[in-house]
């Protein structure tokens, strides 16, 4: 592998549409590309606990998996770590980039040769709350604001700020559609790819 893209960025910002579209280039440039979500260990953990994919158990997982009492700080990182050194794409996408340390193995992986860069997208939390009750996945429309707060102040979610702030680029979302959005990340792939040398 060449290089590692890491998205971090709060529920709804737009991670999701910002890995579509990166991975659409690279493929259209004739890069092999792989995904890669935090939230894969987290479900396929959940499954075989025969538990749904919401966002509050995915929150309690991330947490008792980290936890001094669970398998401790960066226990996510390290099985992701593990996936990526076993992955042969010329690039990977990591999306949901949100404890400071998988932000620490991201960086970790130059060590083996493997560049990383860090994209941090933004959005008004009340752009991302109606997106929320836009999409209505598994009965998300029944989040009141109150509910969103509670989520946004989860120890899932407090370190993305931080995280991002440390990103080589910063991407803001409060457009009200993704045609916008898309062009901002065509203007970054090529700035980016003409860094790393395409």
């Amino acid at each position: 592998m060449k290089l590692v893209i890491g998205i971090v960025g709060a529920p709804l910002a737009g991670k999701e549409t910002c890995a579509n579209t990166l991975e659409q280039l690279l493929i259209e440039d004739g890069y092999s590309v792989s995904r890669h979500t935090f939230s894969d260990v987290l479900r396929d953990t959940l499954d075989l606990w025969d538990l749904p994919h919401t966002r509050d158990n995915l929150q309690k997982m991330a947490i008792v998996m980290n936890a001094e009492t669970g398998f401790g700080d960066g226990s996510l990182s390290r099985a992701m770590r593990r996936r990526l050194m076993n992955d042969n794409a010329d690039v990977a996408i990591l999306d949901g980039v949100r404890w400071l340390g998988d932000e620490k193995m991201i960086r970790g992986l130059e060590d083996d040769g493997i560049k990383s860069v860090l994209v941090y997208i933004t959005a008004d939390p009340k752009v991302r709350y109606a997106r929320l009750q836009a999409r209505n996945r598994a009965g998300e429309a029944a989040t009141t604001w109150e509910d969103f707060e509670r989520q946004e102040r989860a120890r899932t979610e407090v370190d993305i700020p931080d995280i991002g702030s440390r990103a080589e680029i910063t991407l803001e979302n409060n457009y009200g559609d993704t045609e916008h959005f898309k062009r901002d990340i065509n203007r970054v792939y090529e700035n980016l790819f003409d860094q790393k040398g395409r």
